[in-house]
């Protein structure tokens, strides 16, 4: 039966990347790899990410959010409550800086989602955020209610794969498989060891879902960080050794404490 690895927000780490290839192949490697996007912005390698990936075959690409930022030359708006978001932040312009205009261009060309139709009964959405938006949220914690606005209203795709929140998930809801990959470069869900799914197709519809941890050399990239002279090292250094976005440790207000989301 047909196999697939999935990928997610890899964000400019080329150790995690290949970390997790590397992996693939120990466990006999895919026919398909789909890559959900987020390729370039936060890390200290986007170059080396995009190199590995536009020389890899065979591959489905999706765009992702901060891929559609750096093309569009939009990068998000400081709001001035917290004092990393700066250096957050500088990392748009420093990453579009360290891109070539081919690099660039392998960006612009990055479809917004894909549709894959491995079998009359194995159809994928494969997309980055939701089906609705790039920059739409789907969690663990994500109210069955609320996940159902998100999906289309065609029936067609029995598997949806999504990334951005680098939260795995895996869940089932009206008959269709929901499956967030988690993040190759920069996980989330506190365990700091690369992220990615391994999926192979059943007869009759179904899916095997594997979701693959891998560990890799963070303080490389710690170094890497450093030596590249990236605005914000110090934030994805504690990013990248707590699996934690920043924002878990330093955004614990009373407004949090109020039951506010943010």
């Amino acid at each position: 039966m047909t196999s697939l690895a999935v990928l997610a927000d890899i964000h400019g780490n080329s150790v995690a990347l290949q970390a997790v290839l590397d992996d693939l192949n120990a466990q006999g490697g895919a026919d398909y790899i789909i890559s959900l996007g987020d390729l370039a912005v936060f890390g200290p390698d986007p170059v080396g990410v995009i190199n590995i990936l536009r020389n890899y075959e065979p591959i489905f690409h999706v765009m992702g959010n901060t891929d559609r930022y750096l093309v569009e030359k939009q990068y998000p708006v400081e709001s001035g409550k917290y004092n990393w978001e700066a250096q957050v932040l500088a990392s748009f312009p420093w990453t579009a800086s360290q891109l070539s205009p081919s690099h660039l261009q392998f960006l612009a060309d990055l479809p917004r989602l894909q549709l894959l139709f491995f079998s009359p009964k194995h159809a994928i959405l494969a997309v980055h955020g939701s089906p609705r938006s790039d920059e739409e949220n789907i969690r663990p914690d994500t109210p069955d209610v609320d996940l159902y606005q998100m999906l289309p209203e065609s029936s067609a795709y029995n598997l949806i794969l999504c990334g951005h929140t680098h939260l795995p998930l895996n869940r089932m809801l009206e008959g269709r498989h929901i499956v967030n990959v988690g993040s190759v470069g920069l996980p989330f869900d506190g365990c700091p060891h690369a992220s990615y799914v391994l999926i192979q197709l059943r007869p009759g519809g179904h899916y095997r879902i594997e979701f693959r941890r891998v560990a890799y050399d963070i303080e490389k990239v710690v170094n890497q960080l450093f030596a590249a002279g990236h605005p914000a090292a110090e934030v994805q250094v504690y990013n990248l050794r707590s699996a934690r976005p920043i924002g878990d440790k330093l955004i614990y207000t009373e407004e949090m404490r109020q039951g506010h989301r943010l």
